[in-house]
Order: C-alpha cells, then sequence, then structure tokens
C-alpha cells in the first residue's frame, strides 16, 4: 500500500479521472497523470484548483483524503470516506459504549509515548539534560493525564527546542506555517487509517470539542507530532523557514519514516493503520491497550532509515 501525497499548489489547476490515473491540467495542456492507487492524500493548497466530484468520489472510494487548505497550510476542510469498512456498524458501536475510565487509560499510553518522543528529539538535537527530565516526566503521566503532564512538558520542550521566544501559534509564519503543513499531512495521514479501520474519526479518545469532526484522528496523532517538530528542526538549522515545493517533499517523506512495531520496522502510514486496528481490538475486547508505534532513531542521519 502507498501513500504518496498529491499536492495541488500552483494556481488554476484542473485534475480529472482518466483509466485509473489522475490527469492535472492547466488549461488545455495536459501538466501530467499520477495513478489514483498512489495517493494516500490529496492536498489543495492552490486557492484556484478545481476538483471534479468524480476524482473526490474515486479518492474516497480507495480511502484517500482530500484535505483543502487556507492560509498558512491550515486545513480548512478534510473530504474523507465514510462507512468504507464493512463492519463500521459494529465499530462504531464499541466506539460509543467505550468507558471513560477505558478512554482515559488509552489517552495514558499516547501521552507517555508524546512525551518519550519529544525527549527523543530534544535527545537527537544535543539537549540531553532536558531530555532526560521529559524521559521521568513520561514515565509519571496518570491515566486520563489527569495533571496534565502534556501541557508541562509542552512548556519546556518548545522553550528548548526553537528558543525562548517561540510561541507555537497555528496562524503565524515561518516556524509555525512548516509545522502546520507538516502537521497536515500527517494527520490526513492518520484519518485515512482510522477510516479504512471502520472507526468513526469524530468520536475521540480525549478530546471532545463539538466543532471538530477528527477528534479521535488528533488523539492518535499525538504520539506522531514530534516527528515533524524534529524534522522542522532540521530544515530550520538550514535556515529553511518558507514552505518552498523543496521543505514540502522533504517533510511529506515523514510519512517513510521507518518505526519499530509488532509487524517488525514499517513506515510510518503503515503504522497507523497498526495502530487504529488495535484500537478496534481493545475497543471489542474491553482491554485498554493499543499498540502505540517505538520511534527508536538514535543519529540524525538515521531519520529516514
Amino acid at each position: 500500500m502507498l501513500s504518496r501525497v498529491l499536492e495541488i499548489y500552483d494556481e488554476n489547476r484542473y485534475l480529472s479521472l482518466n483509466r485509473g490515473f489522475i490527469d492535472v491540467h492547466c488549461g488545455n495542456e495536459l501538466l501530467g497523470s499520477v495513478p489514483l492507487d498512489d495517493i494516500g492524500v490529496l492536498l489543495l493548497s492552490a486557492q484556484g484548483a478545481t476538483v471534479s466530484k468524480h476524482v473526490l468520489n474515486a479518492l474516497s472510494d480507495q480511502g484517500s483524503i482530500t484535505i483543502l487548505c487556507g492560509k498558512n497550510y491550515l486545513p480548512q476542510s478534510i473530504v474523507y470516506p465514510v462507512a468504507n469498512h464493512y463492519l463500521f456498524a459494529k465499530v462504531v458501536k464499541t466506539q460509543i459504549n467505550a468507558s471513560v475510565p477505558f478512554n482515559k487509560k488509552i489517552w495514558k499510553q499516547i501521552i507517555s509515548q508524546k512525551i518519550r518522543n519529544q525527549a527523543l528529539v530534544l535527545d537527537l538535537c544535543g539537549k540531553t539534560g532536558q531530555a532526560q527530565y521529559l524521559y521521568k516526566l513520561a514515565g509519571t503521566v496518570k491515566s486520563g493525564d489527569t495533571d496534565n503532564k502534556e501541557g508541562y512538558a509542552a512548556k519546556l520542550y518548545w522553550k528548548e527546542l526553537f528558543g525562548a521566544d517561540f510561541v507555537r501559534d497555528r496562524k503565524a509564519g515561518g516556524i509555525n506555517s512548516l509545522l502546520n503543513y507538516g502537521y497536515a499531512i500527517v494527520r490526513a495521514a492518520m484519518a485515512r487509517a482510522i477510516c479504512s479501520s471502520g472507526l468513526l474519526p469524530a468520536l475521540g479518545i480525549h478530546h471532545r470539542n463539538n466543532l471538530n469532526q477528527f477528534c479521535l484522528v488528533d488523539d492518535m496523532f499525538e504520539c506522531y507530532r514530534p516527528m515533524v517538530d524534529y524534522k522542522v528542526y532540521l530544515l530550520t538549522q538550514g535556515s529553511q523557514l518558507e514552505v518552498t515545493p523543496t521543505v514540502k517533499k522533504e517533510l511529506a517523506e515523514i510519512l517513510w519514516i521507518k518505526v519499530s512495531t509488532s509487524n517488525g520496522y514499517s513506515p510510518v502510514f503503515q503504522s497507523m493503520h497498526y495502530m487504529a486496528n488495535s484500537y478496534v481490538k481493545a475497543l471489542d475486547s474491553g482491554e485498554p491497550l493499543i499498540e502505540i508505534p517505538l520511534w527508536v532513531v538514535t543519529e540524525h542521519e538515521e531519520f529516514y532509515s
């Protein structure tokens, strides 16, 4: 299963479906064709792109996600497949019936691993003292993270990673726009994995925002965020502060980072399917334990090993 990201960022482009390929046109000129089966995410960052309903339905049929971006690469809306799993109704019922204590124990696992991954990022950046502190902090997360170790870790983490003056602001440019783009790519891959597992993305484990149709996606996506953060850190070390085509390509490659799973080392996008499927099994069995991939990078040059 491939998970290629097709982004349309130039204006006045038109997409059409042609014998299993998506053709990209500018006026009467055919600019290129991409196999439909290769596409995991269609990202529309151009404001003047035109996509037919035929293309959107074809992407949804194979479980692909379409993202429409606004300013600074913030997702404005997402088109995702509905009920494309043969046990959709059964899985959704188990989601609805999941108890609060059950979900709190799942959330503890996710946040503990997120903080460990943040510690790994600091370790890779040479900030070993604070990294060791976060490693220890990860082991103190309680069920439901009732004392907000996640927030405490974040304050220390952002300051160490990008400096004391950095503020995570989704509407800002520079580093924040790079983070927005990377998160949008990885979040979309997580949404695809969740939908293909028969889960309803609006029913979260921890997030409960009535205006967010992707609460579960944002829950499970948390432990992958530090991978984006680290890649953005490396880009900024090379004075890359704008979301250029080259930067976009590098951020999209995060989906191919190898992580340790129960099936050996797998790319990030594949590990997301294992994680989503493990949540389905946990809901069915009542045992609050899911598979969270282990990021085991030890050297900068092994980031994409």
